[in-house]
């Protein structure tokens, strides 16, 4: 994403003081969605605006932050969008808001690209791999061995929730990288596995996890695949989910993407989902193209 300079501060050797970034960039999109409702197509429009933070202390340490501005319907929201704060030393980093827990961070999405109205990852097979997480977490990581290490604490906001430790590792083992991780709130626990590689220019994402929820209806076995390749300057996608429920249902779902860029920033998007949700007699589609524009 091309980004925009807005300012830039060089702190000269002054004891405590310390070198400091500012930077914005932003995003756009403009299209026609279609939620798979009877509305049928829509307008879409959408906007974000980021800012990072970066800086380095005498001492060795490094430091930033970010967040995501979205608009709402009365304009800017005020509180802003999701944010994260992290530092780095030789002990690892921390970081701190709304950002992956271990188990995400460590578990390879079969997803790729992107669509205006996420489409493609919209469906009822899909898997993000947030699991049991909230949106305020402490995650930290090191790296020891060849191997990545993550371990994370997700606070409830609510009272009579319980808090989600998480924990994963990554590794490359000739050209393929694997996960394995597990979250657990005390009366709910996921665990999951992925492997991704690339062969003969085909991307190949896999990834598994179980997840003991409480309930024959709520406790599933999920297994996500997704492939990747460009054709002719056209990145192309397509990914298939499937949840296999204790109490036999099921749901699954496919979704399917195309980017071309035009460069300068301006993305052609095309999205298209299909999903059969649990206990449900019809799919649901959604469609999606317009341009994402960066800047």
């Amino acid at each position: 994403m091309k980004k925009l300079l807005i300012a830039s501060t060089a702190l000269v050797a002054t004891a405590g003081m310390a070198t400091a970034d500012i930077t914005m960039s932003g995003y756009a999109e403009i299209g026609m969605v279609d939620y798979g409702t009877a509305v049928g197509m829509e307008m879409h429009s959408d906007m974000d605006v980021t800012f990072k933070l970066s800086g380095a202390s005498d001492n060795g340490l490094t430091f930033g932050a970010s967040i995501d501005l979205d608009e709402v319907s009365s304009g800017i929201a005020s509180t802003g969008g999701p944010h994260a704060v992290h530092v780095s030393g030789g002990f690892g980093t921390l970081t701190m808001g709304d950002t992956d827990g271990a188990l995400d961070k460590a578990n390879a999405e079969v997803a790729s690209l992107t669509a205006i109205a996420d489409d493609h990852t919209a469906h009822s097979g899909y898997n993000g791999g947030a699991g049991l997480d909230s949106n305020d977490i402490l995650r930290y990581d090191t790296t020891y061995n060849g191997f990545g290490i993550s371990a994370s604490l997700a606070q409830s906001d609510v009272a009579v929730a319980n808090d989600v430790i998480a924990y994963g590792i990554t590794t490359t083992l000739g050209t393929v990288a694997l996960s394995a991780a597990y979250q657990d709130n005390n009366t709910q626990d996921i665990t999951a596995v992925s492997a991704k590689s690339t062969v003969g220019g085909l991307g190949i994402t896999a990834n598994y996890s179980e997840a003991t929820m409480g309930t024959a209806a709520t406790s599933y076995e999920h297994t996500g695949v997704g492939l990747a390749y460009t054709l002719n300057g056209v990145n192309l996608h397509a990914n298939y989910g499937v949840y296999d429920y204790d109490d036999g249902t099921n749901a699954d779902g496919y979704g399917i993407a195309a980017n071309y860029g035009l460069g300068g920033g301006a993305t052609v998007m095309v999205g298209y989902g299909n999903g059969t949700a649990q206990g449900a007699t019809a799919d649901v589609t959604t469609f999606s193209v317009g341009l994402g524009l960066s800047f």
